[in-house]
């Protein structure tokens, strides 16, 4: 059996585009560090609790608007990544649906490892929100987002 290290920090360059505009929920145990290239990009955050903590940040170049180029998720945080829907929507020729993507770079620390990490399963988020005020309406809301 082949024992590979385990790193102190790993990175990917992770690019979402007009047909691929979405990511399902996740959940690392490690820090990410998202460094914004080119694009902008929507990252839903969850962090469960009693109620859970749902935080929208969007990544872009437009620092006066609130957006931002860098964004730490820290450990046992659920997280999504979309395009925003006015670019998708925007995007009506093919040269404009090319140019219509975000690239990020994405920094694990300690080193990204698939036994560290988890998709979301729906029931996941049920548990999640069920006993919430409001709770049923996030959840209709996320399932839209094709988990």
């Amino acid at each position: 059996m082949i024992v590979l290290p385990d790193f102190l920090a790993t990175s990917i360059y992770y690019l979402q585009s007009y047909h691929r505009p979405e990511s399902g929920f996740h959940m690392n145990k490690s820090v990410t560090y998202h460094i914004l290239h080119q694009g902008r990009v929507e990252y839903t955050l969850v962090t469960p609790g009693s109620p859970p903590h749902v935080e929208v940040k969007i990544m872009g170049e437009n620092i006066a608007a609130g957006e931002m180029r860098q964004l730490i998720v820290g450990t046992g945080i659920w997280k999504s990544s979309r395009l925003l829907t006015e670019d998708l929507e925007s995007a009506k020729s093919q040269e404009e649906q090319d140019r219509c993507f975000s690239l990020i770079t994405e920094v694990v620390v300690p080193g990204f490892d698939w036994r560290d990490h988890e998709w979301m399963r729906m029931d996941d988020l049920d548990g999640l929100f069920k006993d919430i005020d409001g709770g049923m309406m996030i959840v209709e809301s996320m399932r839209k987002r094709k988990m």
